[in-house]
């Protein structure tokens, strides 16, 4: 059945008008299982605010030039990680970990049977650490590890410390990105407080609808968290971020760029130097929602814009219209608008270049860049397929 949003939006938007003149300003309103807490008001700070698709970030169609790979076989695979072999490795929805060797011809070939399962959760981020072991986020599980050699799954963190000076003992609800320092210190996000992914009728943990609700309870309750392996210890970094997503060090590591999906920025978070442990923005209005984020081999930033802006961005403000939206049947839900989008941001927070797909008809949901062997590797959190492009230099 066809919806129109701008239609389905104004009676949300009436009702939201009822509720407002009925009720007074503190009524509760709690959202759908799984969220544990209410529709919150919103920051004025906090309010959406996109780049104009002008200028750096004008329309273009150079991912329609994209190659994919596996199509059909590697479900929801966020990320592609590039062993120092130039393997492949990619985590599909369910769990499993697939690996893809590079052939003679420059291509690869997907191994037949995955190399492992890592258990319960749903895999976003992950990355390989100077001993070539695997960092998983494991959306509902935590953080853990793909033992190299062994091939063990080990949970490193599922909680803060209970010696933390923030939020002592505190559990990580919603785990998602994560990057690896050289002296071996994991720097990992966690989105959403009180919003946790639970599994779905179709097997898998739904990352998807729990990003959903964080939308609408509106609260910047996402944290930017560290994991020393040499201490086994769990810290707060930074807090008060609305869906803390990628994140990413730069190349002299001196800070963390931490995306802020539902406000499309990315913070710099400093780890050294005279700003230690201050934030500020790094770049701000992006063109669509930004997801993850990785350093490039010059210093750059590649994003991921894993969709375009949404009709109901222009709504979220009202704390009813959100309350609403959070309640509709899915039969009756909006599709979301589609596109492929990646950037490209100078380590000092300037746009450099823009890759689209406009319509999502050839590549979308890019959700992960990574670049290796002078090509850029698409993961994406809701298509059958990763993909790839040779990469492109700035202004070409």
């Amino acid at each position: 059945m066809a919806v129109n949003w701008a239609g389905l939006i104004g009676i949300c938007a009436c009702v939201a008008g009822i509720f407002i003149g009925k009720f007074q300003k503190g009524l509760y309103l709690p959202l759908p299982h799984p969220a544990n807490v209410p529709v919150q008001y919103m920051d004025p700070d906090n309010v959406p605010k996109f780049g104009e698709l002008e200028g750096v970030y004008a329309p273009n169609e150079k991912l329609r030039g994209a190659t994919k790979l596996f199509e059909g076989k590697i479900q929801g695979s966020e990320s592609v990680a590039v062993a120092k072999d130039s393997s492949l490795y990619m985590l599909d929805k369910f769990g499993f970990v697939w690996r893809a060797p590079r052939n003679a011809a420059g291509s690869y070939d997907l191994e037949k049977e995955p190399l492992a399962h890592l258990g319960s959760g749903r895999p976003l981020g992950f990355h390989f650490d100077a001993e070539g072991n695997l960092i998983v986020c494991m959306a509902g599980a935590g953080l853990v590890m793909l033992e190299k050699d062994s091939g063990k799954v080990v949970l490193l963190t599922a909680r803060v410390s209970s010696d933390d000076p923030v939020a002592p003992g505190s559990a990580i609800d919603y785990i998602n990105d994560v990057a690896v320092a050289s002296n071996g210190i994991v720097y990992f996000t966690d989105s959403v407080e009180g919003i946790m992914p639970v599994k779905n009728a179709y097997g898998f943990w739904d990352t998807m609808a729990a990003y959903t609700l964080s939308l609408f309870n509106g609260r910047a309750s996402g944290r930017l968290l560290s994991y020393n392996p040499a201490t086994r210890k769990t810290h707060v970094v930074a807090e008060d971020i609305w869906f803390a997503n990628g994140v990413t060090l730069s190349k002299d590591e001196s800070f963390a760029a931490v995306v802020e999906t539902n406000v499309q920025r990315v913070h710099r978070v400093w780890l050294s130097g005279p700003k230690a442990g201050q934030r500020e923005v790094l770049v701000d209005q992006l063109p669509g929602f930004p997801d993850g984020i990785t350093t490039s081999s010059s210093g750059s930033f590649w994003v991921g814009l894993v969709v375009p802006q949404q009709p109901i961005v222009a709504w979220l403000e009202n704390r009813y219209v959100r309350w609403l939206a959070a309640w509709l049947p899915a039969q009756i839900k909006p599709p979301i608008l589609q596109w492929g989008g990646v950037v490209e941001i100078s380590a000092e927070g300037q746009p450099l270049q823009a890759l689209y797909d406009s319509e999502g008809l050839h590549v979308r949901s890019i959700s992960a860049v990574t670049e290796s062997d002078n090509r850029l590797f698409f993961g994406n959190l809701a298509e059958d397929y990763v993909s790839y492009i040779e990469k492109p230099k700035a202004g070409q």
